[in-house]
């Protein structure tokens, strides 16, 4: 069946292609959780402080900009497949580096570059799901973004399983990158389709409802790196719970994302992406006073859980809407969502540890429903945005 043919089903089919973006999408956010395992080994090996163990995430979320300002000109030089291709070897080789690194100038270093070479990936996905299934693009990044925390997941698991058998951190990275270079190689003969005439990089531009949705997923992102990096802290220091005890109940976080994202993929088959975002905001709301608003232990993880289920579907969603407003301009969107992803990790968790700082943790964390009023703020507004471009043409 070619990518014509499955757009034109009623039914959604994964393509070979299809698969190759999420297993490569799943293999670069396999590497990203890895950070935060490897962090805290890098600490005790080179005596960093925190605050220099920071700059770690810092480096991949400027490499995220980079390519967010300047992939598409990669893009539009060498084509999606050549990208993907340098992706894979760059990421691979920058993960080797890492684990070779004997000093932190090197592993920041290394760092920086796994965020230009990772960021590749989803610079391409996006637009490239979007040209193979068309409008059955929401199902298209609903399967990415399972894959995504199925990966993420397994992050962790194999981190810990690797230090007990005594093979340390530095096997799990090495995982990573023989697990990218498997999918390439594997993969290395799909045929892709490849991006529109070079013009359409120059002479269309990205609409304002685009922008609208861009921040919502700035929003949207930063509500889940504050959650994956504060709840931890939260659960331990207001709500009581041990070190260890802590950071188990805040497992309920990425189990809910995870549960949420599975459910999603069948939701949007049945119900419009604009009505449920509108439900997934309002489910991370309720999730948010659940877990804030008590210090029973119990109900404050069924608060994680709960937040994670509202926050799953948001990054797939807005996806979709923002390509859908994107209209030709698919390549230079999918690029530009690197600098949302980016910004929002460089930023969200280390202004509310600020804010924490001055406030206190409890009145730290009502950043999180601010960032969920600018998120409906900016859907609205770019909902309304929409609808005035679908006039405009016709007065």
């Amino acid at each position: 069946m070619s990518a014509a043919d499955a757009r034109a089903t009623a039914a959604f089919v994964p393509m070979p292609a299809t698969w190759y973006g999420w297993l490569l999408i799943g293999a670069y956010i396999y590497s990203l959780n890895l950070q935060g395992n490897v962090v805290s080994f890098l600490q005790d090996e080179f005596g960093l402080s925190y605050r220099a163990v920071a700059l770690h995430s810092s480096a991949i979320a400027v490499g995220n900009i980079v390519i967010g300002l300047f992939g598409n000109h990669l893009i539009r030089r060498i084509g999606r497949r050549r990208t993907l291709w340098l992706s894979v070897a760059g990421f691979a080789a920058c993960q080797i580096l890492l684990c070779l690194a004997s000093a932190p100038w090197a592993s920041i270093g290394s760092c920086f570059l796994i965020g230009v070479f990772g960021t590749m990936i989803p610079a391409v996905v996006p637009a490239l799901l979007a040209d193979i299934h068309g409008e059955h693009r929401a199902e298209a990044y609903a399967g990415q973004s399972i894959a995504a925390y199925v990966f993420g997941l397994a992050a962790p698991l194999l981190t810990g399983f690797f230090v007990w058998q005594g093979l340390g951190w530095r096997a799990a990275v090495i995982s990573g990158a023989v697990i990218c270079v498997a999918i390439g190689l594997w993969f290395r003969k799909t045929a892709l389709i490849e991006t529109a005439p070079q013009t359409h990089f120059n002479s269309r531009r990205l609409p304002p409802a685009y922008w609208a949705y861009w921040v919502l997923l700035v929003a949207a992102c930063a509500l889940e790196f504050c959650l994956l990096m504060w709840a931890p802290t939260f659960l331990q220091q207001i709500v009581g719970f041990a070190p260890a005890s802590a950071a188990t109940a805040a497992a309920g976080f990425p189990l809910g994302m995870l549960l949420g994202r599975i459910a999603n993929g069948r939701l949007v088959r049945r119900v419009p992406p604009q009505r449920l975002l509108v439900a997934a905001l309002a489910l991370t709301f309720v999730g948010f006073l659940v877990y804030w608003g008590t210090n029973l232990p119990a109900v404050s993880v069924v608060g994680v859980f709960i937040t994670g289920l509202g926050i799953a579907p948001l990054f797939p969603l807005v996806t979709t809407l923002a390509v859908g407003a994107a209209l030709e301009a698919k390549d230079l969107a999918s690029v530009r969502f690197a600098i949302a992803f980016g910004v929002s990790l460089l930023l969200a968790p280390i202004a509310l540890g600020a804010l924490a700082d001055e406030a206190g943790l409890v009145l730290a964390h009502l950043a999180l429903p601010a960032l969920i009023v600018v998120a409906y703020a900016s859907f609205f507004i770019a909902t309304a945005l929409q609808k005035r471009s679908a006039i405009v043409p016709a007065a």
